[in-house]
């Protein structure tokens, strides 16, 4: 979003922050292709959210890429992250997915974030030999298993190691993403990045807002929070491992988040639902700006533009502190 922007892009997003306004055509684009999970983690959004697990259809998938190739004409958006609040893997079109993904945009990085919980060596594979992805992130916790957290399996370690050994044959990196719980926690990570080969550590906050006042998990204070990615960052360094968290960029994006009023990913960032449905975000399922199946993605603009969203974001998003520099909400 900001880590690998240029000076350039740093000061549009700047400027389109501090005003208010919208990207013409979004740089960042997420697609939910599943909200099916094997796992049954206690902070994840799903269950206070009402999701129900499906997957998102081939021919869907396809219409969404028609509707933002004719947006795009020539361009191509910087990302497009396959995520959501499932895991991409459960969808059996995902390998093909990605492929009519790479065809329409070639140039366009393609990430694909996962537990690892399922087992699909072939997509593993077929990621290194024909150039798939740009990334893999897989989200780990505990490397050595139990906790309340992202579970961590003998199986999850076996799809890593083969990987890592698909990383050596392809293009594509690793990151590791974990939630910010403790010191020692950390340190595990980031051992298993060394262990796997892995590029980057993107150290991720709880967020609990979504609980109401009744979360499955504590988080640690920020104080310590703060200290904890500290010396992630120091560590990660030394053994040559990016360490990215986004709740610390510069003073730059300081102001143009008015001091955490605004968030950051506004500006040039759009998230498509199973169904097709252009949201702000994966937390706000009632905001839509339409749907990319039967609208232009102009359209949606339009909609996007009309709907006041900067103005109402102090209460859409007051409890939401994922891109906040501070908590927004308390410890807990």
């Amino acid at each position: 979003m900001y880590f690998e922007a240029s000076l350039k892009e740093r000061a549009l997003k700047f400027l389109r922050l501090v005003s208010g306004s919208y990207a013409g055509l979004p740089n960042d684009i997420t697609i939910e292709v599943s909200t099916a999970c094997g796992q049954d983690c206690p902070m994840c959004f799903r269950a206070p959210l009402g999701i129900r697990a499906e997957t998102m259809p081939y021919p869907l998938f396809s219409s969404l890429l028609d509707g933002l190739k004719s947006a795009f004409g020539a361009k191509e958006p910087r990302y497009l992250n396959f995520v959501g609040l499932g895991e991409p893997l459960l969808n059996e079109a995902l390998g093909d997915m990605l492929k009519l993904a790479k065809k329409t945009f070639p140039r366009t990085a393609l990430n694909v974030s996962t537990s690892l919980a399922v087992p699909d060596h072939a997509l593993f594979s077929a990621l290194s030999a024909e150039n798939l992805v740009n990334r893999v992130s897989v989200s780990i916790d505990n490397p050595e298993g139990g906790g309340s957290l992202h579970p961590f399996s003998q199986g999850i370690s076996e799809n890593l190691a083969f990987l890592k050994e698909m990383k050596k044959k392809g293009g594509f990196g690793i990151r590791l993403q974990t939630l910010i719980t403790s010191r020692e926690a950390a340190e595990k990570v980031i051992g298993l990045a060394r262990n796997t080969g892995a590029d980057e550590v993107q150290l991720m906050r709880i967020d609990l807002h979504a609980f109401e006042g009744a979360p499955p998990v504590r988080r640690p204070p920020l104080a310590e929070e703060r200290a904890i990615v500290a010396h992630a960052e120091r560590l990660a360094a030394k053994y040559g491992i990016r360490c990215r968290n986004n709740n610390s960029y510069d003073i730059f994006m300081d102001l143009a988040s008015f001091f955490d009023r605004r968030c950051l990913i506004t500006d040039d960032s759009i998230f498509i639902d199973v169904q097709g449905n252009v949201l702000p975000c994966f937390y706000l399922r009632g905001f839509s700006f339409g749907n990319l199946s039967t609208q232009t993605l102009a359209e949606i603009g339009e909609t996007r533009r009309a709907s006041s969203f900067y103005r109402k974001q102090a209460s859409l998003c007051k409890g939401c502190d994922i891109y906040k520099r501070k908590y927004a909400g308390g410890a807990a």
